[in-house]
C-alpha cells in the first residue's frame, strides 16, 4: 500500500501547520543608520526558501575598514531578530574566510519563522538589513541580497516509474498519465523540477539498486523517482501540499531541508590527548590503540566517505589532495561554515601514522568526501543531502565499477532540524530522502554511520511521527545506518565516562556511542598554535565535540572489524552485522539508561570474540645438546602467546605421536632415554588450535 503524508519539513523537521509565511506590507529594519556599511550576505547563495521554519547563515564580510572579529556577537541582529543561539545560550557564528579573499567573515544564523513574524522576510524582500556592534561601541552594517522563493521536495508513487529531467519531459514509463500533477505543478507556477538523479544516471543507479536489492533479499526505495520543485515565493505553500499528497501519485511532500550548522569549537581545555583510542579499562576508549599494531585491522583497501560542507586535504598529518572530493562539480565545497569541521573528522579517522601530529584510529583507509550543498546552475547552490547520496550511490571509479564497494563505509556528519526548530537538531534521517538513500546505500553494502545530532531530543517522542508512522521506532521501519550519540569521556567530575552528553539526541534508534568531548584531531587550532606559526595546515585541536566528533570514533570500530573481517576472509560484513557485534561487546551506558545511546564500542574485546589466530608456542630446553647432539633429561618448557586475540585456553603436548594430548601445566624434565619426538600445539578461547610443532629429541636418561 502507498504510503503518504503531509508533513511540514525545514531540516527534516515537521511542522502541522503554518507553511506558508505571511507577508506584512512592510519591511521592518533600524531607524538609523549604521555608521560604516560592511558586504553582507545570507543563505547559500542569495536564495531564501519561505516553506517551513529553519536557520538562515548570514555573512559579514570583513573589510580593511572592519575587522569582523571585533564585532560583538550579542549585538548582531537582522532586522528586528537578534542571531540565533544554541541550547548553551551562545550565539551560533563562526569567523573564518567565507570568500577565499584573505580576510575573516563573520557567519551568524537567524530564524526564518522569526524574520517572518517580525516583517523582516516576506515574498518581497530583496534584501536583509544586518546590524551589528564592535566592541568599541562602533555600528556596522549592511544589506543582504536575498532572492525568497519556496522549494519542496517530492517523491512520485514507484509504480508511476517517473522519469524526466524537468516538468516538460516529465513522464510515467509505465504509461500512466501524468495530467493531474502537471495540472497542480502550472497552476501553481512551479518554475523548475529538479530530478534527484540525473537522467543520465538513473541505468547506473537501477544497476546498483538491483545488486543492492540482490544482497538484501528486499525491496529497495527507487531514488529516482525523487525530485525538487522550485515555486515562486508568494505560493501558497499549504495549498500546494495538500493538492500534491492528496494525489495517488505521490508519495512524499515537504518543504526543502535548510543547511544545519555544524557544531561550534567550544572553549578549549587542558585534556589527555587522543584518550578516545586509548584502552577501554583504563582511559574509556575504543583501545584502537592495541590492534592499531596489526595491519589487518588498520583500513587497507577500504573507502571512507564523509558528507561534509568542506575539509581542507593539505593538512600535514593528512597528506590529501582535491582528488578527495568526489562531488565531481556537482555537489561543492563551501566555505561558509569554514573547512575545519571536517578536517577534524578526517584526522579522527586517517590521519596519518607518521610520529607527529595525532594518527587516525584506521590510518591506512582511502578517504575522501562529498559536500550534500548541490550546484543548481545560474549562481545557485542549495543544500541537498539526500541528492548528494543518491549521487554516491550512482558513481563510479576510473574502471566504470560502482564507487562504493561492499565493505566501505560513509559517515554523514551532517544534522537536521527537530519539530522543535531553533538549535534542537534532529538525526540527518528526519528527512525521508535521506532515509530512503541510507536504506539503499546499507544494501548495496556500505556500513554507513549518521551522527546522531546535537538537540537534546528524544527521538521516541511522538512529534517524530510521519503519517502515524513513528520515524524513528527500530521496530517500524530501519535504514540499516549505524546510529552515533554522545558519551562522557570520563575526563570531566560532571560528565561520568559513557553518560549521555547533555546536548545528544538518544532513543531506541541509537546503536552505539561514543566520545561527544575531548577530541584532540587536526583542525581548529586551539592547541601549539603559536608553536607551529598559526599555519592552517598544521592546526590542531584537543576539544573537538558533539556527535559530530562521536561518529569518527564509531566509524573507527566500524571499519577496523570490517578491515579484520575482509582479511581473514570472514567479510565483508553487514552493517548489522558489525553493529551487533560492537553493541554486545561493547561497554554499557552508565547512566540515564531510559536515555539511551547504546554502548561505547570495545575493539579488544569485539575483535576478541571473532579471532581466528590459532596461538604461537615456543617450546625451550634448560640445556644445550652435547657434541653428540644428545641432552640428559632435559626440562622442557612451553609457552604460548595469542598476541590481542581471545587469549590461550590450552597447552598441550604429547610424546611419540601416540597416545592422548596432555595438558602442559608447568616445565617438566623429559626423562625417556633414546630417540623421541615430542609434539606440541595450544588452542585459544576460540578453539583455534595451532598447527602442531614438534622437536626431536636423543635423550642419554642418565641421572
Amino acid at each position: 500500500m502507498t504510503r503518504r503524508f503531509r508533513a511540514g519539513v525545514a531540516l527534516g523537521t515537521l511542522a502541522v501547520t503554518g507553511y506558508a509565511l505571511l507577508a506584512p506590507p512592510a519591511q521592518a529594519g533600524p531607524s538609523d543608520r549604521p555608521g560604516v556599511e560592511v558586504d553582507v550576505s545570507a543563505g547559500l547563495s542569495g536564495h531564501v526558501n519561505l516553506a517551513g521554519p529553519g536557520l538562515i547563515p548570514v555573512t559579514v564580510h570583513g573589510s580593511p575598514a572592519v575587522d569582523v572579529t571585533e564585532i560583538d556577537l550579542d549585538t548582531v541582529a537582522v532586522g528586528e531578530v537578534a542571531a540565533a543561539r544554541s541550547e548553551s545560550g551562545a550565539v551560533i557564528g563562526s569567523v573564518n574566510d567565507v570568500d577565499g579573499d584573505g580576510a575573516d567573515d563573520l557567519v551568524v544564523h537567524v530564524d526564518k519563522q522569526q524574520l517572518a513574524a517580525a516583517g523582516d522576510l516576506t515574498p518581497s524582500t530583496g534584501a536583509l538589513r544586518v546590524t551589528a556592534s564592535t566592541a568599541d561601541g562602533a555600528e556596522v552594517g549592511g544589506a543582504a541580497a536575498v532572492q525568497p522563493e519556496v522549494s519542496l521536495e517530492l517523491k512520485f508513487a514507484e509504480g508511476y516509474r517517473v522519469r524526466g529531467g524537468s516538468e516538460a519531459t516529465l513522464r510515467s514509463t509505465t504509461g500512466a498519465s501524468l495530467d493531474d500533477v502537471r495540472g497542480i505543478l502550472d497552476r501553481h507556477d512551479v518554475s523548475a523540477l529538479i530530478p534527484f538523479v540525473e537522467p543520465g544516471q538513473v541505468d547506473d543507479l537501477a544497476a546498483a539498486t538491483s545488486r543492492a536489492q540482490a544482497r538484501s533479499a528486499e525491496p529497495l526505495p527507487d531514488l529516482a523517482s525523487w525530485y525538487t520543485a522550485l515555486l515562486p515565493a508568494g505560493a501558497d505553500v499549504d495549498a500546494v501540499l495538500a493538492e500534491l499528497t492528496a494525489l495517488p501519485e505521490v508519495v512524499y511532500a515537504y518543504p526543502s531541508p535548510e543547511p544545519a550548522p555544524p557544531p561550534a569549537e567550544p572553549t578549549p581545555d587542558l585534556t589527555p590527548l587522543q584518550g578516545y583510542l586509548r584502552p577501554s579499562d583504563t582511559h574509556n576508549g575504543i583501545d584502537a590503540e592495541l590492534v592499531r599494531s596489526d595491519p589487518r585491522v588498520r583500513g587497507a583497501g577500504i573507502r571512507v566517505i564523509d558528507l561534509e560542507y568542506n575539509w581542507n586535504p593539505f593538512h600535514e598529518d593528512l597528506q590529501l589532495d582535491w582528488s578527495s572530493d568526489i562531488g565531481q562539480g556537482r555537489f561543492v565545497r563551501i566555505d561558509t561554515f569554514g573547512d575545519d569541521h571536517g578536517t577534524a573528522v578526517f584526522g579522527e579517522i586517517a590521519a596519518k601514522d607518521n610520529g607527529y601530529g595525532v594518527t587516525g584510529g584506521v590510518p591506512d583507509v582511502d578517504i575522501y568526501g562529498i559536500s550534500p550543498v548541490e550546484d543548481l546552475g545560474n549562481g545557485r547552490t542549495s543544500w541537498r543531502p539526500g541528492p548528494a547520496l543518491a549521487f554516491v550511490a550512482t558513481l563510479r571509479d576510473e574502471a566504470g565499477r560502482p564507487f562504493v564497494r561492499p565493505g566501505d563505509a560513509l559517515i554523514l556528519e551532517q544534522q537536521t532540524g527537530s519539530p522543535l526548530g531553533g538549535s534542537r537538531y534532529a538525526p540527518l534521517e528526519w528527512i525521508p530522502a535521506v532515509f530512503e538513500a541510507n536504506k539503499v546505500l546499507t544494501a548495496m553494502g556500505a556500513n554507513v554511520v549518521l551522527t546522531g545530532g546535537n538537540g537534546n531530543t528524544d527521538t521516541d517522542d511522538p512529534m517524530y511521527t510521519l503519517n502515524g508512522v513513528k520515524w524513528f521506532d527500530p521496530a517500524v521501519q530501519h535504514s540499516g545506518a549505524i546510529f552515533a550519540g554522545a558519551g562522557g569521556s570520563g575526563l570531566r567530575a560532571n560528565d561520568p565516562a559513557r553518560a549521555r552528553l547533555s546536548f545528544s539526541n538518544y532513543g531506541q534508534r541509537f546503536d552505539l556511542q561514543a566520545w561527544g568531548q575531548d577530541i584532540y584531531t587536526t583542525g581548529y587550532c586551539n592547541v601549539l598554535c603559536a608553536e607551529l606559526g598559526n599555519d592552517h595546515n598544521r592546526a590542531y585541536s584537543r576539544s573537538f565535540s558533539g556527535t559530530s566528533g562521536a561518529g569518527p570514533i564509531v566509524t573507527n570500530a566500524v571499519v577496523a572489524v570490517q578491515s579484520y573481517v575482509t582479511s581473514v576472509g570472514l567479510g565483508p560484513w553487514t552493517t548489522a552485522q558489525i553493529n551487533d557485534l560492537l553493541r554486545a561487546t561493547g561497554a554499557p551506558q552508565t547512566t540515564n539508561a531510559h536515555q539511551n545511546i547504546g554502548p561505547r564500542p570495545d575493539l579488544r574485546a569485539a575483535l576478541r570474540s571473532i579471532e581466528v589466530d590459532a596461538p604461537t608456542t615456543v617450546l625451550t630446553l634448560n640445556q644445550r645438546p652435547d657434541r653428540e647432539g644428545r641432552y640428559t633429561n632435559p626440562t622442557i618448557t612451553l609457552t604460548a602467546d595469542d598476541s590481542w586475540g581471545s587469549g590461550v585456553n590450552r597447552v598441550m603436548y604429547r610424546v611419540d605421536g601416540t597416545g592422548p594430548w596432555h595438558t602442559y601445566t608447568e616445565p617438566f624434565r623429559f626423562r625417556g632415554p633414546g630417540v623421541h619426538t615430542l609434539q606440541y600445539r595450544s588452542n585459544d578461547r576460540n578453539d583455534n588450535t595451532e598447527a602442531t610443532r614438534s622437536i626431536t629429541i636423543d635423550n642419554r636418561g642418565r641421572g
